[in-house]
């Protein structure tokens, strides 16, 4: 009676064991889950933060670039004005005044597309960063992608038998996949600021 007593005693012993290394091990598991979480949203805001820099960047380079540009054609406009209007009625020398000013114009015009080659580097900028959002797009995708993976694998561990009883024990709960907010299908971009 003894020795049955004592090996029931021992099953029970080692059962508890087992359970409780597996319920440590479940719990470890679930921890180790949360903080995925919390380090794949980490990335996402990062992409969010890069993305909006790479806007800003944007935004201010179109901005120089129409500056100058606007500079530039109210230099010509300017010069263009100040040529006499050429009629049937104009004498020789005035068409030769007007020749000479249009001449004039044209190796100005030539100076200051040379001056407004910052423009071109604008250009060359803008085509980089509108490069560098398109893959910043790529990543705040891939970064929602791979959070949005980490909770459902966080929530099938603490929704499944005999997980879900771990979870309870220990206070964890689902959390929600992340949903894209109304109206962000309009892709459109206020450049007016």
């Amino acid at each position: 009676m003894k020795g049955t007593r004592n090996l029931g005693i021992l099953i029970i012993v080692a059962l508890l064991l087992i359970f409780g290394v597996w319920g440590c091990n479940v719990r470890n598991s679930m921890a180790t889950a949360e903080t995925d979480i919390k380090g794949k949203w980490g990335l996402v805001q990062t992409q969010y933060n890069r993305k909006a820099k790479l806007y800003e960047n944007v935004v201010n380079t179109i901005k120089g670039a129409a500056r100058n540009e606007d500079t530039t054609l109210i230099k010509i406009v300017q010069m263009r004005s100040r040529v006499p209007a050429i009629n049937e009625n104009s004498t020789p020398q005035e068409v030769a005044e007007a020749d000479k000013q249009l001449n004039a114009i044209g190796r100005s015009a030539l100076n200051i597309n040379i001056e407004a080659y910052p423009t071109l580097q604008a250009t060359g900028l803008y085509k980089d960063l509108q490069s560098q959002i398109e893959g910043t797009e790529n990543r705040v995708t891939v970064a929602l992608n791979d959070w949005n993976n980490a909770i459902t694998s966080y929530n099938t561990q603490i929704v499944r038998f005999p997980g879900n009883i771990i979870a309870s024990l220990f206070g964890y709960k689902q959390k929600d996949n992340y949903v894209a907010p109304p109206g962000s299908e309009d892709t459109k971009i206020d450049f007016s600021k």
